[in-house]
């Protein structure tokens, strides 16, 4: 961790591009019978083992979990009670976890959890994916901190309706469920000055992402020093270490879409930014690799503050 008033830590996404593993097997749902997805779960369990002593080696203690350890682990055709089954499993990761100080999260798609839709069956579906999430939080012994990110979902059929449609669906969920969310504005629909509120309104952090804030901005706009000075506020309401997102824009990519690696005036920007110690998940396409390329980054520009490979 580098140190002093705006120290910070370095996490990656599911995916450990050094060894090769990622944790999230997964079959079509025509083949998921009870033999394949156990066989599934088997292997994400012992992968995720790997990576997070790999995570504790090098000193990574952020590390966010790929929705698909286990298999259709919120839908009807998984009836497997994999946190019975594998509960000793867990107990041993998330020793590992806790002992290595990994805050752990994780990150349904959009499309498998929508606070904003007015179908039922897709708003079911959503809380059963928050609720198969904030398990494995859960059963991994993680505290307040880790959290499932959420985006709010779609606008339709309008945005006043859709986020009366939020409010309501947040009002309605369970408590223990609720606490272990925190709601991202996105690149597409729903800016920060638009999250913001929702999760102010319901006693929720919310997850400041600067490249998200560049595609899809505020009005008026929020610079990025308000930008992440305002999620910060909302984590230590809670007595919670802020975490954003950090990512760059791919080069000749569709706006949004993130590059392989950081670009090193992006992180220093949010450095730049930073009102205190926090936590940054990169989304980066090389995981790993991009993490170890902005710790040389910052060691060449600040020798023996940052964090070593």
């Amino acid at each position: 961790m580098q140190e002093g008033l705006s120290s910070y830590r370095l996490g990656y996404v599911a995916n450990c591009l050094s060894l090769g593993l990622g944790a999230s097997h997964t079959c079509r749902l025509a083949g998921a019978t009870p033999q394949r997805l156990e066989e599934l779960i088997e292997l994400n369990l012992s992968e995720l083992e790997q990576l997070l002593l790999f995570n504790e080696a090098r000193g990574i203690e952020l590390f966010r979990i790929g929705s698909s350890l286990i298999p259709f682990g919120s839908h009807p055709v998984n009836m497997l009670p994999w946190w019975k089954k594998w509960a000793r499993d867990f107990d041993r990761l998330g020793h590992i976890a806790r002992r290595s100080r990994q805050r752990l999260s994780l990150h349904p798609s959009p499309a498998a959890a929508s606070l904003t839709s007015v179908h039922q069956r897709v708003r079911d579906a959503a809380i059963a994916e928050l609720r198969y999430s904030a398990r494995i939080l859960d059963l991994l012994g993680q505290g307040p901190e880790s959290r499932v990110v959420l985006h709010l979902g779609g606008a339709a059929p309008s945005r006043p309706e859709a986020l009366d449609n939020a409010h309501r669906m947040l009002d309605a969920m369970p408590e223990e469920l609720r606490n272990r969310l925190v709601i991202e504005h996105d690149d597409k629909i729903w800016s920060a000055r638009e999250a913001a509120p929702l999760a102010r309104e319901h006693g929720l952090p919310w997850l400041a992402d600067n490249l998200h804030n560049r595609i899809e901005p505020s009005t008026p706009e929020m610079p990025l020093e308000e930008l992440l000075r305002e999620s910060a506020a909302s984590w230590r309401a809670l007595d919670l270490r802020p975490k954003f997102h950090l990512a760059s824009q791919k080069p000749d990519g569709r706006p949004g879409a993130h590059a392989d690696r950081i670009d090193p005036a992006d992180f220093q920007a949010v450095l730049a930014a930073l009102d205190g110690p926090a936590d940054l998940m990169l989304e980066a396409k090389d995981k790993d690799l991009a993490l170890f390329a902005l710790r040389q980054n910052a060691a060449v520009l600040s020798p023996g503050a940052a964090p070593q490979p």
